[in-house]
């Protein structure tokens, strides 16, 4: 398959690209039960003579290579890249550096959709990680309605960042009391925050931490080092909404 091209299975995410994002379709697919939830992406793709088609579950594991398919699919052409530069937007949100892992990057757009949280910075390899499959079926749509704005280097993202709003690490607890999030939030500074998350086996690389404005982490009881990523966003984007 093109490089530009990613099959997307899930009906949650299919149907939110159907309904929102329809000439990104190439191909569309779905089974007897859910046709009737396609009626107008069909006369879309019809007018565009694109390709749509019922068939059966056996055909979607095949054109999905997963059993995860959920009824539908579509083969669709990545939605053009945003580079961070171009952004101008207000509001908190969150960085993501270096998040990896395609299921944590699509929960975490989950939640900032469930939230309408519009806008995410990621680095260029948590986007690769957004531009998958895995990621696009976990999101449940949050990859139609949550716009991802891209660097290349910690370079780029604070020559942005600085000046117009406060960058914040989130860092594991330390032995020290830390200011929380919220500390942060009711702050009289009223700059739009960043909240920037590391990677999710090491954190924010010291040095991009060193750059940010300031520091924070969420206290727990201490019997578990740390949270899962997408947890640690969900419990940020709660906040920043």
């Amino acid at each position: 398959m093109p490089e530009n091209l990613l099959t997307v299975c899930g009906l949650s995410s299919v149907r939110a690209v159907a309904a929102e994002t329809p000439e990104l379709i190439e191909r569309l697919f779905f089974d007897d039960a859910h046709a009737p939830l396609f009626s107008e992406a069909c006369r879309f793709l019809a007018q565009e003579r694109k390709t749509y088609r019922l068939v059966t579950g056996d055909e979607l594991r095949k054109i999905t290579d997963t059993t995860h398919h959920q009824g539908a699919a579509a083969v669709i052409h990545l939605p053009v890249m945003q580079k961070l530069s171009g952004a101008k937007f207000a509001g908190h949100t969150l960085c993501l550096n270096d998040v990896m892992n395609p299921h944590n990057v699509g929960a975490i757009l989950r939640t900032a959709a469930f939230f309408g949280m519009q806008h995410l910075i990621v680095s260029r390899k948590s986007y690769e990680a957004a531009m998958t499959q895995a990621a696009w079926r976990v999101a449940e749509g949050g990859l139609t309605h949550t716009t991802l704005w891209v660097y290349d280097t910690t370079e780029e993202f604070f020559s942005w960042a600085t000046g117009a709003y406060r960058t914040l690490a989130a860092i594991k607890p330390e032995a020290k009391k830390m200011r929380s999030l919220g500390e942060f939030i009711r702050d009289k500074n009223t700059a739009p925050l960043i909240v920037c998350l590391g990677n999710e086996e090491d954190g924010l690389p010291a040095a991009f931490a060193g750059r940010c404005n300031g520091r924070f982490s969420i206290a727990g009881s201490g019997k578990i080092e740390s949270l899962n990523v997408s947890v640690t966003a969900a419990l940020c984007i709660e906040k920043l909404s």
